[in-house]
């Protein structure tokens, strides 16, 4: 006898007046209705034995054992970094620096930290020769087409037993399913302990399960997110935002709303970071009065399980190294989080 699965998934396919997207929307529906009901465990538990269980491995606990710090001093201290078993959208608009700031927290993080880089948007060769600038100060554009000084040769010979330190993995295949995607992280897991994966970017990413964009972007956010909690490791994703943004007025600062091809990012992610550069709009100071040369700011829009607020971070004269902005008093705006935000 057919599962009451397959007969409603031929329903959906026999009717005649849907539209191909249409159709695709109701089967991930379905789909995702059917994952989720076979995920859910026989056991229910009481709040009285959960809370022995929480509160026995709470005082058990080491501080932070579940933390990923960034390297970013201000943004650990008060947010504590990242956690293991969340879903972090990193978004912006092109030129603000996404991959750059990726950059500098998988170096920051692998010093300690296994992880795992999922690069889209540029080949490993290029990604790599990004990481070798950071480390070394040297311009990309004389590692992208060698124009090197006797003085530079020199640092780089010391900057392969510098990447030796870091534990990172880069690999820059496209996964053509959820499935072989979900297979490969696994397979990185166990191999090598990752415990942090980093994709950039999501529009970039592809799907046989769908052919209209936004429903790719929402497909793999799913996934993504499934595979934080299944296997308790913390997924970063970069995330182009819409150039509705380019023709909002005032200071354009990006917001929940402009988050590209699917509201299944703001929904399934436990952290959405937006970055922006107020000089990338001929900001040239900020409603202070400071100068926002060389200013990136990173909006924390939503946390599942903290704050949201601004921080400041300072970039170098090469575009390939964040810090914080210590210098400014007032550079964290932070907010605890309204009891009903989600």
């Amino acid at each position: 006898m057919k599962s009451d699965l397959i007969k409603k998934i031929e329903e959906i396919i026999s009717n005649q007046t849907a539209d191909e997207s249409e159709l695709i929307l109701q089967l991930m529906s379905l789909l995702q209705e059917a994952d989720s009901k076979s995920g859910i465990t026989e056991e229910t538990k009481s709040i009285s034995s959960l809370g022995a269980e929480n509160l026995t491995k709470l005082k058990s606990s080491s501080p932070g054992v579940n933390l990923i710090k960034t390297g970013l001093s201000r943004f650990d201290n008060l947010l504590g970094g990242f956690t293991l078993g969340e879903l972090v959208v990193i978004g912006g608009r092109p030129a603000m620096g996404k991959t750059v700031l990726l950059c500098n927290l998988a170096l920051n993080i692998s010093i300690h930290t296994p992880l795992l880089y999922i690069t889209l948007d540029l080949p490993e060769s290029t990604l790599t020769k990004r990481m070798i600038s950071t480390i070394t100060n040297i311009e990309i554009s004389k590692l992208m087409h060698p124009d090197l000084s006797d003085t530079e040769k020199e640092v780089l010979g010391d900057a392969e037993s510098t990447l030796s330190k870091y534990k990172i993995y880069i690999n820059d295949s496209r996964h053509d399913s959820l499935a072989e995607l979900r297979s490969y992280c696994q397979k990185q897991i166990e191999e090598n302990g990752v415990k942090v994966i980093m994709l950039d970017y999501l529009q970039m990413m592809n799907s046989k399960e769908a052919s209209i964009r936004h429903l790719k972007v929402g497909s793999f956010i799913h996934e993504l997110k499934k595979i934080s909690r299944d296997f308790n490791v913390c997924v970063i994703a970069a995330s182009q935002l819409s150039r509705f943004v380019e023709f909002r007025g005032g200071d354009k600062r990006p917001q929940l709303s402009d988050l590209k091809d699917s509201g299944s990012i703001e929904e399934h992610t436990d952290k959405v970071i937006f970055m922006y550069r107020p000089e990338y709009y001929q900001i040239a100071v900020d409603e202070d009065g400071i100068s926002t040369e060389g200013t990136t700011e990173l909006i924390v829009a939503k946390n599942r399980n903290g704050r949201l607020g601004t921080i400041k971070l300072k970039r170098n004269v090469n575009f390939t190294k964040f810090k914080t902005f210590d210098g400014y008093s007032q550079e964290f705006n932070f907010q605890i989080r309204r009891p009903h935000d989600n």
